[in-house]
């Protein structure tokens, strides 16, 4: 961790800064019992723009106090332009509150709060930064990091459907509506990319995409975005049906899972 400090002091001190803060914040309260950096930062990957994104676990007696004192302890660290504190509705039940803190200066922290007893391991390519009980001495799994052959085709016909969707608003001359199901199904299309080409955390598609190096980055992109005119709309909307084909064939190839939605050849014809 230290060599990785040093670096990130070397290249974003400001950043450093921030990390520094939340260290101490640690080491002085022996309530706090693991720290954990993760995403763009913590890969060696991010720059002047990138938030800070931390997992903190808590004593279990004392984790929900320690929630609601953090917001007015992030907010002292430096001027700060608004504060979220909420529970994640993905999360139902399970104990946390996520804490968005955006500063003037333009650094951001998005961090998790949960009872150290719901820490057990570290996230593949994360930085331990505090972890005095060794909760985090070993990897653990995390679901998100790879798909499925369930997920593929999940996201492979939710992918067609959104640009039935689109086909649907285009007949009915809604040019919004068709453009914000054309993003839907690009979104799609750029996960099954990325479980294609093996990149780590398809989910969330676009920027696991980037975040490798080099970024990876379909050819096709260009041709699938267009601005709320229909016969934009249209010929986007065709491009994103070949990357989608293309993506999910690759996806399907990677695991070899199944065949082509039937839903590929009726969709593509409506959007002809």
């Amino acid at each position: 961790m230290s060599s990785w400090l040093a670096a990130l002091r070397e290249r974003l001190p400001r950043h450093a800064e921030l990390v520094d803060a939340l260290l101490e914040l640690c080491r002085t309260d022996e309530r706090i019992r693991v720290l954990e950096l993760q995403a763009s930062l913590a890969r060696g990957a991010g720059d002047e723009l990138s938030d800070l994104d931390l997992g903190i676990g808590v004593s279990d007696e004392d984790w929900e106090r320690v929630a609601e004192d953090l917001p007015d302890r992030l907010r002292r660290i430096a001027p700060t332009v608004d504060l979220l504190s909420h529970a994640i509705p993905e999360w139902g039940t399970r104990p946390h509150r996520r804490i968005f803190v955006q500063y003037a200066d333009g650094r951001q922290i998005d961090l998790v709060v949960q009872p150290a007893a719901s820490v057990i391991g570290r996230v593949p390519g994360s930085i331990v930064l505090h972890d005095p009980d060794g909760r985090l001495a070993a990897e653990r799994r995390v679901s998100v990091a790879i798909a499925t052959a369930a997920d593929m085709r999940a996201w492979e016909v939710l992918g067609w459907e959104a640009l039935a969707n689109v086909a649907k608003y285009l007949a009915r001359g809604s040019a919004w509506e068709a453009l914000a199901r054309l993003h839907e199904a690009r979104d799609l299309a750029l996960r099954l990319w990325a479980a294609g080409d093996g990149v780590p955390y398809p989910l969330f598609g676009l920027t696991s995409l980037l975040d490798v190096d080099p970024p990876r980055l379909p050819d096709g992109i260009k041709g699938t975005s267009a601005r709320a005119e229909l016969e934009e709309l249209a010929t986007a909307a065709r491009a994103c049906a070949e990357l989608l084909r293309d993506a999910s064939g690759r996806a399907r190839a990677r695991v070899g899972a199944g065949q082509e939605s039937p839903m590929a050849a009726w969709v593509s014809e409506r959007l002809r």
